[in-house]
């Protein structure tokens, strides 16, 4: 009996949720190693790579070949560490614009959803061998994912 490979890119719920008046579509992030199908939106703005291309890449992971490994995805207003989910912005169902800014090492990428000004915040720091991603979900649901990309 064989075991089936592991799929590291999944589908999540989505959730609608009330932010400053605003109503928002949010997808539930897994809290460590796999991905949400809609959270590769965000790795692959950031790190100006094709959509497609790095959701394939990540999929092929299955065969031990890693690009994005996610350390961890934790929600800051929970004491235990799987005890709230955390929840993303989805950058397709929603309105969104933006900036960036370069600080040292560098960038970060302030995300305006549904005119929700700085809702999401996401930072690229290029080390020697990867980049480490962040990315910071403010309140109501305030959260920080962090990524390491050896693209």
């Amino acid at each position: 009996m064989s075991t089936l490979p592991v799929e590291y890119v999944r589908d999540t719920r989505l959730f609608r949720e009330a932010v400053e008046g605003r109503e928002i579509i949010s997808f539930e992030v897994p809290f460590h190693k796999f991905f949400a199908r809609k959270e590769i939106v965000y790795l692959s703005m950031v790190l100006d790579y094709d959509l497609r291309k790095l959701e394939n890449m990540i999929t092929d992971m299955k065969y031990g070949r890693v690009v994005v490994e996610k350390l961890w995805a934790l929600r800051l207003d929970a004491e235990l560490f799987k005890e709230k989910k955390v929840l993303l912005p989805d950058l397709t169902s929603n309105q969104v614009d933006g900036s960036v800014e370069e600080v040292e090492g560098g960038h970060v990428m302030s995300i305006h959803v549904n005119d929700v000004k700085d809702l999401v915040r996401v930072a690229v720091f290029d080390k020697k061998s990867f980049r480490e991603v962040w990315i910071y979900r403010r309140a109501p649901h305030p959260a920080v994912i962090r990524y390491a990309a050896f693209i």
